[in-house]
């Protein structure tokens, strides 16, 4: 009988914790839009309006596109929209160049 409980409670949790971790993982970022996603009227460029469609926050996003436009025409082009990844994300490392042991000096 004590067997019984114990498995059930084992696997209630087990259940649980499956499924509280595939919600977390539901709420994560959002997947990437791609240039061809984003533009719209297939244009071959992105309007403030077709770069803020859909977003949470607005105004996060209308910021986000002012950053991106850096010749400021009010489109971006597939170029700007690609260049600029957005805050803290730089890219890889370079690797470092191991340091050269200097001979030691008598």
């Amino acid at each position: 009988m004590k067997i019984d409980k114990l498995l059930i409670i084992g696997f209630s949790s087990i259940l649980l914790t499956s499924v509280v971790s595939a919600e977390g993982k539901d709420k994560e970022k959002a997947p990437k839009r791609t240039f061809e996603q984003v533009d719209a009227d297939k244009d071959g460029k992105v309007s403030q309006a077709e770069f803020t469609a859909g977003a949470k926050k607005e105004a996060k996003a209308k910021a986000r596109f002012k950053k991106k436009d850096k010749d400021a025409d009010g489109v971006l082009s597939k170029e700007e929209f690609a260049k600029c990844k957005g805050k803290g994300k730089k890219g890889p490392k370079k690797p470092k160049k191991p340091k050269k042991d200097k001979p030691e000096e008598e």
